[in-house]
């Protein structure tokens, strides 16, 4: 068996408690490997969401949106002590796509990410990031469950 070599840990976050759950995971990880540590949060393009019209233009109310998880991480960062080799990203697109996007272009040997408990028809007809991730992804993905 070879060794496992993980260097690049890849933390997305919804800013849930989930995915809050799932940083825990992440971080743990990360020291273990001494591994770096990417918290991602990806926002939603609302040019591209269907029948959108905004009162606003779109690109204030994505700067918006990303002024505020920007805080968000800020809180998530000093709740659990992640300093250090951590690099905080966020982007603006469809989540699945561009984590997986962002995981290949950047050699992220581990992605963390939350579980969120759906079933029935709200999981056959939206899924989840997670699972799609998971589905697309050429990178292991460590689904964490609260």
């Amino acid at each position: 068996m070879e060794n496992i070599s993980v260097k690049k840990i890849l933390a997305p976050t919804d800013l849930s408690a989930n995915s809050e759950y799932a940083m825990k995971y992440a971080k743990i990880v990360a020291e273990k490997f001494d591994a770096k540590l990417y918290i991602y949060h990806c926002i939603t393009d609302i040019n591209a969401a269907v029948g959108y019209v905004p009162s606003l233009p779109a690109e204030q109310i994505i700067n918006s949106m990303k002024e505020e998880a920007i805080k968000e991480i800020e809180h998530l960062r000093n709740r659990y002590n992640l300093n250090g080799n951590v690099e905080v990203v966020i982007e603006v697109g469809d989540a699945p796509h561009k984590i997986v996007e962002f995981a290949d272009k950047n050699d992220i040997d581990l992605i963390v990410m939350g579980a969120h408990g759906k079933s029935g028809l709200e999981r056959f007809m939206f899924g989840s990031v997670t699972e799609k991730v998971m589905r697309l992804s050429s990178k292991p993905v460590l689904e964490v469950k609260m």
